[in-house]
């Protein structure tokens, strides 16, 4: 029973059309199906092809001699299955014909009940399947198609992105070929990759030729093509490098040519390579020169008629030229304190020609640093008392040796101090001190004077450069002291470091180049590249 039952559900989803020729039993076909529980339509040939395409059948049972072309294609429009309806169970000859007419099967008349079931079960097992499969095709076109559509945007996406990228790539090599400064790129292995012609004329090397190897191999300028090589060598130690190169060149006779070399990182952080770009200073260096060299000549002039005016003010302060009254006492002390102002400045320019000479500050040798110490602050003393600033000189590390340009590193340190006595107000407080940092040793001045807007703090290092403040003007100099300060302790192998808001005073502050066993150890020197500006 329950088999039975199971058959006849599944036979109950079959909807048939029965096409009665005449010469078929339509009509005992139909019982014989009926009786399974399916549902089913007897039509003549006429009709049947209104019903077809009213739709809604499943399978068309149909006797040989209405079959043809036309038929078939009617019902594979009705989306039906068509069967070939025989009186009598079929033979071979049946399904071949059944073959031949493009026909799914084969039902006879006077079947079984079990072969009737059997085909039922069949053919709504291959509809099942057929429809699974349509859905599963419809669903992969689908899928096919919104695959390719996607595709379609990510090309016109990439094609976008690649015509971006191009033509931020033309514009770059555009711009490295047309710069007026030469570039150098070399990849994490030491070997050109990059050279624009500007670079090519500076280093005396091809491009065609220079990449894919290393700098140190090429052939051209010599001085200048070591310079950069020692450059990239440093990379491995220090973020990036600045020096001035003086190169033979042919169409001139000398050439000044700046090379300033940084390391490159990539997206992750790690060493992609090095840059250098090299600048044509020439002119500047020469235009220097000959100002320099002007002041000095003008110092030197100015030197002589000043050291008559300082002797003969000396001899009169001194009473060597008879006895003075009181007025004429404070007159003299005046002219000789003015004189010997007026030297100090005269001093500065003539020295000032020399502060960017790779000479300076190399007479070096090694002494204590309470020697170096002694007498610092002695001609800050009196100016400060008059003022009623409190100058303060803590020295740690006295032990310690320094190895240095002796003269050149307490003019350096005198120019800091002289610079916190000035800016700070009366009854201010200056405190200078050589402390203990790390293993090595700090020259720090700190005051609470004026302080310094962090804008200048660049630039109150540049030649001849004063702060246009009413707060400063009114102190006077000639913008040279920091200047000064800055070549000889760049010189030393060091930096100055400025910590200072407007109001709140001011910290200078520098590493001493400390001298253990016979060797020179610049603290603070592989961080600063030589040459940099501050």
């Amino acid at each position: 029973m329950a088999t039975t039952a199971r058959d006849a559900a599944m036979a109950t989803s079959t909807t048939i059309l029965i096409v009665d020729s005449g010469e078929l039993r339509g009509g005992s076909l139909r019982a014989a199906i009926a009786a399974h529980g399916g549902c089913v339509d007897v039509a003549a040939p006429a009709g049947a092809a209104v019903l077809l395409a009213a739709g809604g059948y499943d399978v068309v049972a149909a006797p040989a001699e209405v079959v043809d072309d036309t038929f078939v294609a009617a019902v594979r429009a009705a989306g039906a299955e068509l069967l070939l309806a025989c009186e009598r169970a079929a033979g071979a000859l049946d399904l071949e014909r059944a073959m031949a007419l493009g026909c799914d099967g084969v039902v006879a008349a006077d079947a079984s009940p079990a072969a009737l079931r059997g085909l039922l079960r069949r053919l709504s097992d291959r509809r099942a399947r057929v429809a699974g499969e349509r859905d599963e095709l419809l669903r992969l076109r689908q899928q096919a198609h919104d695959a390719r559509a996607r595709m379609q945007r990510q090309d016109a996406r990439l094609h976008d992105h690649q015509e971006t990228f191009f033509l931020d790539l033309s514009r770059l090599m555009t711009i490295i070929t047309n710069i007026m400064d030469g570039i150098v790129f070399v990849d994490r292995g030491g070997n050109v990759t990059l050279m624009n012609p500007v670079a090519e004329d500076l280093l005396g090397a091809k491009s065609f030729v220079a990449i894919g190897k290393p700098v140190a191999a090429l052939q051209g300028r010599r001085e200048l093509l070591q310079a950069v090589a020692a450059d990239h060598a440093r990379m491995d130690r220090q973020r990036e490098a600045s020096q001035t190169v003086e190169v033979h060149h042919d169409a001139q006779d000398l050439m000044y040519i700046k090379c300033m070399t940084s390391r490159v990182l990539d997206w992750r952080g790690q060493p992609a390579g090095v840059l250098t770009v090299l600048r044509d200073v020439t002119a500047e260096h020469k235009t220097d020169q000959l100002r320099n060299q002007y002041l000095s000549i003008v110092a030197h002039e100015l030197r002589t008629p000043l050291t008559g005016i300082k002797t003969f003010a000396t001899m009169m302060a001194k009473g060597s030229l008879g006895a003075l009254n009181d007025r004429q006492q404070r007159v003299c002390d005046s002219i000789r304190e003015q004189s010997v102002r007026l030297e100090h400045q005269i001093d500065k320019l003539i020295n000032l020609g020399n502060l960017e000479s790779s000479e300076y500050g190399q007479d070096r040798e090694a002494f204590p640093v309470a020697e170096f110490a002694a007498g610092l602050l002695a001609p800050f003393e009196q100016p400060a008392r008059d003022r009623g600033i409190a100058l303060t000189f803590d020295v740690e590390g006295d032990d310690l040796l320094l190895q240095a340009d002796r003269s050149d590193l307490r003019r350096a340190c005198q120019a800091l101090v002289e610079n916190a006595v000035k800016f700070t107000r009366d009854g201010g407080r200056v405190a200078v001190a050589i402390e203990r940092s790390g293993d090595g040793l700090r020259f720090r001045v700190a005051d609470d004077g004026i302080g310094v807007d962090p804008r200048y703090h660049r630039r109150i290092f540049e030649k001849f450069f004063q702060v246009e403040d009413p707060l400063t003007r009114h102190h006077g100099g000639a913008g040279l002291g920091l200047f000064v300060a800055k070549g000889i302790v760049e010189a030393h192998g060091s930096r100055i470091e400025v910590s200072s808001q407007l109001g709140q005073g001011a910290d200078f502050s520098f590493a001493l180049p400390v001298h253990r066993q016979g060797v020179p150890v610049h603290a603070g020197a592989s961080d600063r590249p030589q040459g940099a500006q501050p």
